[in-house]
């Protein structure tokens, strides 16, 4: 296990720097949260104020119809208001994303108290910001506190609970996406990322379910483990370690919905969308299903792009999609041989924990030509190698796209 402020040299060839965020696990912490918070502001949502009780001089709530996003106004609002150097988020994925940016904006230090097991955003350094309808990874503060309090996480609403488990399933496929990356492109790898992550991930996703019926010792193991995976991306400056396509196609259908003024689902659903999807890309490689080649050309991409944003936003993820760095060769059979241990010892736990959460249901919400297009231009928006793209370049990403629910 990673200490704080420990220095070592990485696989990567860089040497790494552990963050000194103190993470405490306090029983009835939100009773007493000014003991653990020395002269802070509070940044809360409508629903998480009713959890805690915080100064009212000292507290920005943040309010909106449905639920509170991660955009600009709001980010704002926090940088306007707040009284002092120490900024606390109470609540999950986009008040901790708010809070941390919001410390960064204004040079101020950033904890938080998460209210649900949802993300693994509280321990990571980045942000993901709305920014002009575009979902935008930023650098952000790490936190110098994290306080959980077993009797609040545990109480989360339901669909937060499928959250996490959504976005812990992904650090599998994004696992395997980097170490595609690392054979096809040389892209480094940060081997102690996965070795963090490794056995405790396994445990989780072998006892989902046990996390939806609110069993306490799982949904602590969920923590902990979205917990380090934060830290991973702390760890190594960049959200590689837990985010590829799985990430991309998630963004995408959350911008998607943002770009119309819509509430998207949780992002944890979102991404477990977009796992399922990338794990079916990978059966395709492991299990050599037969798909027929069929081009995509870049007329086609602008068009779905275009119709799912606008042409100037179509115009800008094109040009970051003709910048990304593109194997001079691919060999299937490398490729197979370095991915295939860890894809045969967790696809199998992915895919049950997938059924767990209920997935099938996240898809019913749109029709298969919605999802179609969603897969066809999602390798779009970062320049980021996954296994979108690796079959976009065998010619294969059309007709995958077309019968993905078949495979």
């Amino acid at each position: 296990m990673l200490k704080a402020k420990d220095q070592f040299r990485c696989t990567c060839g860089k040497t790494h720097t552990v963050p000194p965020t103190e993470i405490v696990f306090e029983e009835n912490a939100a009773k007493n949260i000014e003991t653990f918070f020395e002269n802070a502001t509070y940044v809360v949502g409508e629903n998480t104020a009713k959890l805690v009780e915080t100064p009212e001089r000292r507290t920005i709530k943040l309010e909106a119809e449905g639920r509170v996003l991660a955009t600009m106004e709001n980010i704002e609002k926090v940088t306007s208001q707040v009284l002092t150097d120490h900024i606390v988020s109470i609540g999950s994925g986009s008040l901790t994303d708010i809070a941390k940016y919001a410390a960064r904006l204004t040079s101020k230090s950033f904890s938080c108290f998460p209210t649900a097991p949802s993300v693994d955003g509280y321990t990571s350094s980045v942000a993901a910001i709305l920014i002009k309808n575009e979902k935008t990874t930023v650098q952000a503060v790490v936190p110098k506190r994290v306080v959980v309090d077993m009797n609040v996480v545990s109480e989360a609403p339901f669909d937060l609970l499928r959250a996490g488990i959504g976005d812990i399933a992904a650090k599998v496929t994004a696992r395997l996406d980097w170490m595609l990356s690392n054979v096809l492109t040389e892209e480094p790898i940060c081997e102690f990322a996965w070795d963090e992550l490794r056995n405790s991930l396994n445990d989780v996703l072998e006892n989902s379910e046990k996390v939806l019926n609110r069993d306490r010792s799982v949904i602590f193991s969920l923590m902990k483990v979205l917990l380090v995976s934060g830290l991973n991306i702390t760890v190594v400056g960049n959200s590689r370690p837990a985010s590829s396509a799985e990430h991309m196609i998630s963004h995408s259908l959350e911008m998607y919905h943002e770009n119309r003024n819509e509430i998207p689902m949780f992002h944890g659903l979102s991404v477990a969308m977009g796992t399922y999807i990338t794990l079916k890309a990978y059966r395709v490689i492991f299990e050599d299903l037969k798909l027929k080649e069929k081009y995509l050309t870049n007329e086609e991409r602008f068009f779905i792009l275009s119709e799912f944003f606008s042409e100037e936003k179509a115009g800008k993820f094109m040009r970051v999609y003709e910048r990304k760095k593109l194997p001079m060769e691919v060999q299937l059979s490398r490729v197979r041989k370095a991915l295939k241990h860890t894809y045969e010892q967790f696809s199998e736990k992915v895919e049950n924990a997938l059924k767990a959460v209920r997935v099938d249901e996240l898809f019913a919400r749109y029709e298969p030509e919605f999802i179609e297009k969603l897969i066809l231009i999602s390798n779009t928006i970062r320049e980021r190698y996954t296994v979108l793209d690796l079959l976009d370049s065998l010619c294969l990403l059309k007709d995958f796209s077309h019968r993905v629910f078949g495979i």
